[in-house]
């Protein structure tokens, strides 16, 4: 009889093959997702993309060029710097969820260019009946009271409200749906740590144990990229995402931005019919002109949602709740 292979060798291979997930989820523009997986598919390890790419990336199909570029980085990448960070992630309780694993939210593998690694941390593990909120940064005393109105109704029927931590609609957003019995939210972060904005650090743990939050990256990038993250999350909350409402904003910004996005993901959009304000009037129009659909309450997302696929609001509630995550702990094998 063959005798197993020890417990800490599988350990140390599979904390490795995440690394190499992680590697190239910071260099993940050069080769698309899709290519990525098919070397995963066929080999069960990205291994080979480090010790043959250039026979690998030929067969994809991927050009010279690329080719080069690609080899280039890994030349210059220090994977034991990703094992390190696993580390600390397994320290926080921060899992790691990759593109071919079960957890996974099935919506976002569909959109252009998906996160190959999520950070996940909470305890919400169903990511399919999501809807996200966004707008300003300052909204106006009635954005703040309908943010937070919407939210609310929408967690009360079963919904998780996704958002992205913001001050202004989306800190109303996620408070509203934690007000709701039983209600969840997810926040979805440009990165895990620090917490950004650092005032709400409590909410983020609010969130945390009525939800989770989500990020593909756990430091602040000490750098000019850091503005960046703020946009490519937008491509992750949308993409998890039944739909989108957007609660105020100026004819510029991120909220307009974040609705683009949606669009090209062929999200629905609403957008909430401002009262009084010149400037959530401006980006109201904006978003109408974009192809969003005016709402004056939460009724109409409902009656959107329950057409396109009745019979999803309480009947499951209790089960999004899983306790004892499936993935496990950081390192073990998820696919």
């Amino acid at each position: 009889m063959d005798q197993a292979e020890p417990l800490d060798s599988v350990q140390n291979r599979l904390v490795e093959e995440n690394a190499y997930w992680l590697a190239l989820q910071d260099r993940n523009w050069l080769i698309p997702a899709p290519k990525i997986v098919s070397v995963f598919n066929e080999c069960g390890s990205l291994l080979p993309l480090w010790r043959t790419p250039y026979s690998f990336l030929s067969k994809l199909g991927v050009d010279d060029q690329t080719t080069r570029r690609f080899i280039g980085n890994i030349e210059r990448v220090r994977l034991q710097d990703y094992v390190a960070e696993l580390k600390t992630l397994e320290s926080k309780q921060v899992k790691v969820i990759r593109l071919v694993d079960k957890g996974y939210p099935e919506m976002l593998k569909t959109i252009e260019n998906p996160p190959l690694v999520l950070l996940y941390k909470g305890v919400l593990s169903d990511f399919t009946n999501c809807i996200a909120m966004a707008g300003t940064r300052n909204p106006s005393l009635y954005g703040r009271i309908m943010a937070r109105r919407i939210a609310k109704s929408l967690a009360g029927k079963g919904y998780t409200i996704v958002s992205g931590l913001a001050r202004g609609v989306d800190e109303w957003a996620h408070s509203g749906a934690l007000e709701a019995p039983k209600g969840r939210s997810i926040a979805v972060l440009a990165w895990m740590e620090p917490i950004y904005p650092e005032e709400h650090v409590d909410l983020a743990k609010d969130i945390e144990r009525r939800g989770a939050i989500l990020s593909e990256t756990f430091k602040s990038p000490l750098n000019k990229s850091a503005p960046a993250r703020f946009v490519q999350r937008n491509r992750i909350t949308s993409g998890i995402s039944r739909c989108v409402v957007a609660v105020e904003s100026d004819e510029e910004g991120g909220t307009v931005h974040q609705v683009r996005i949606a669009l090209a993901q062929k999200r629905k959009v609403f957008a909430l019919q401002p009262e009084g304000n010149e400037r959530a009037k401006r980006g109201f129009e904006t978003f109408i002109n974009m192809g969003a659909t005016a709402i004056k309450s939460a009724k109409e997302v409902l009656d959107f949602l329950s057409r396109e696929s009745p019979n999803t609001e309480n009947s499951r509630l209790d089960s999004y709740y899983q306790h004892s995550l499936d993935w496990g702990e950081i390192g073990k094998d998820r696919s």
